[in-house]
């Protein structure tokens, strides 16, 4: 692929519909990563009311981060756009797409064990996760709302900031597994591995949104 090629083929449609799409989608993407926020709130009050109530927001907002991924591929199979720049926007759009069907299916897991009691370490990483994955995930939708705007350097520390997040979360991650392992001796252990799946789902949405990052820094950076 030519860097450069993709990148003045944006520059000059960075008014077009198709970008105004994709902005569209990202942002519903980063709506079900706020709002799950939100619902991990409730979800350590163990309130499965609201916490469900906040979950078909989530569910809500993915699906119509789906419909518009479908409506840019259908724009992006049309006219003229050449392949190289087709072929990357795809890439960029369905991985953005699949962090917003992670963060769903992780708040989904977690509520299906949201009656269990976990040890306060855990809960604390849990929090930190969310806390880290919605910094994340506001850099990495910063970098592309000013992918044109912001000098090559402050767009470089931007998506740094993206990559540090993600280096946490992955720690984090790790650090979760084995209070799993060491600390809930009372907790039945399906409720654990569910909750091992939750934040798995959670940190690969971290893990997709650094995906999306690198991409950007492609284009603008390099």
């Amino acid at each position: 692929m030519n860097q450069k090629e993709l990148k003045s083929w944006l520059s000059r449609r960075r008014e077009s519909r198709i970008l105004d799409r994709i902005r569209e989608h990202l942002v519903h993407v980063n709506n079900t990563i706020l709002k799950a926020m939100d619902f991990f709130q409730f979800w350590l009050k163990k309130d499965e009311s609201a916490a469900s109530h906040i979950f078909d927001l989530i569910h809500q907002e993915e699906k119509t981060a789906d419909s518009i991924e479908a409506e840019i591929v259908q724009m992006l199979s049309e006219g003229e756009t050449p392949e190289y720049v087709r072929t990357d926007l795809l890439n960029f759009i369905r991985l953005a797409d699949k962090a917003a069907g992670g963060i769903k299916r992780g708040c989904d897991n977690l509520l299906l064990i949201i009656k269990h009691t976990y040890p306060e370490t855990i809960n604390k990483v849990i929090k930190e996760i969310f806390d880290k994955l919605t910094k994340e995930s506001v850099s990495f939708f910063e970098a592309f709302d000013n992918m044109f705007k912001l000098s090559k350097e402050e767009l470089k520390n931007k998506i740094t900031e993206v990559d540090l997040m993600e280096s946490e979360i992955d720690k984090l991650y790790k650090r979760m597994k084995y209070e799993i392992a060491y600390s809930t001796e009372s907790v039945p252990a399906g409720a654990l591995i569910i909750l091992d799946h939750a934040i798995r789902d959670i940190e690969e949405v971290s893990d997709l949104l650094e995906d999306c990052a690198d991409l950007i820094r492609s284009i603008a950076v390099l």
